[in-house]
C-alpha cells in the first residue's frame, strides 16, 4: 500500500506544481523529492533483506540513518554548480522540505507496521510519532543543508564541512534510531529532534526568521530593525 500512498499524493503534487512558480515551486519538488526517497529507501530495505543478512540493530541503528540522509540530500548536491544564485535561505529551506516529505511515507509506513500491536490505534502515540519523525528529517536534511547553503553563499566548496554536517546528522539520527529501540529511553530520543529544530529555527537562524522580522519592523533603517 505504500506505492498507493506515494502515488496518489504525488501525482496531485504535479498538478500543484504546474500552476505555481519560483521558490514555492521548488519547496514542492523538493517535498516531491522527499516522498520519492522514502520509495528508494524502501526498495533498497527490501533488496538488503532479500540478498543479506544483518543485523537489526546494526540495520537501524548505522545503516538506515546514513543512506536515508544521503538520499534525501542527493539532488541539493548539484546546488553547489548551479551558476544561478540562490537566496540566502532557500537551499536549507529546500532541504527542509525534502526532509519532510520523507517523513510522510516513513510514517506510514511505521504506523502501518505497528498496527498489529495496537499502537498505531492511539492518537496520541500517531501524533508523537509524526511531530518527531517530521522535525528529525526535516532538522537532518537543514543540517546538510547549512553547509551547502553556506558553501553557495560564499563561493567555496570544502569537503571537510559538507562531510562533517552529514556525519553529524547521521550520528543523531542514530541516536534517536537507537533510543526507540529502548524502551525506557524512549522520551529522550523524542527531544532529540524537538531540540535540535529549536536551536535551528531559534538561534542559528537557519530559516532566515529573524532576518524576515528586522525587516518589517519599522524602526531600522529600510525597514529593518538595529
Amino acid at each position: 500500500m505504500i506505492e498507493a500512498v506515494y502515488f496518489g499524493t504525488l501525482i496531485p503534487l504535479l498538478f500543484l506544481i504546474i500552476v505555481i512558480k519560483g521558490e514555492y515551486r521548488r519547496l514542492i519538488l523538493f517535498f516531491a523529492w522527499g516522498m520519492t526517497s522514502a520509495i528508494l529507501v524502501y526498495l533498497i530495505n527490501i533488496l538488503l533483506d532479500t540478498h543479506f543478512v544483518i543485523g537489526q540493530t546494526f540495520f537501524l541503528t548505522q545503516l538506515i540513518p546514513a543512506m536515508e540522509e544521503l538520499i534525501k540530500v542527493f539532488p541539493l548536491l548539484f546546488m553547489l554548480r548551479v551558476g544561478k544564485k540562490a537566496t540566502e535561505f532557500s537551499i536549507i529551506r529546500l532541504a527542509m522540505a525534502s526532509g519532510i516529505g520523507f517523513s510522510i511515507l516513513e510514517n506510514y509506513l511505521y504506523l502501518s507496521i505497528t498496527a498489529s500491536s495496537g499502537l498505531a490505534n492511539s492518537i496520541f502515540f500517531i501524533i508523537t510519532r509524526s511531530l518527531t519523525a517530521c522535525v528529525l528529517h526535516g532538522s537532518m536534511t537543514a543540517l546538510i543543508g547549512w553547509a551547502i547553503q553556506i558553501m553557495r553563499n560564499r563561493g567555496f566548496f570544502s569537503f571537510g564541512l559538507l562531510s562533517g554536517m552529514y556525519l553529524l546528522a547521521v550520528a543523531i539520527h542514530s541516536l534517536y534510531n537507537s533510543l526507540g529501540l529502548m524502551g525506557n529511553l524512549q522520551v529522550v530520543g523524542i527531544l532529540i529532534p524537538l531540540f535540535l529544530f529549536t536551536v535551528e529555527y531559534y538561534l542559528f537562524n537557519f530559516f532566515g526568521r529573524k532576518r524576515i522580522i528586522r525587516r518589517k519592523s519599522p524602526g531600522g533603517k529600510n525597514g529593518e530593525g538595529s
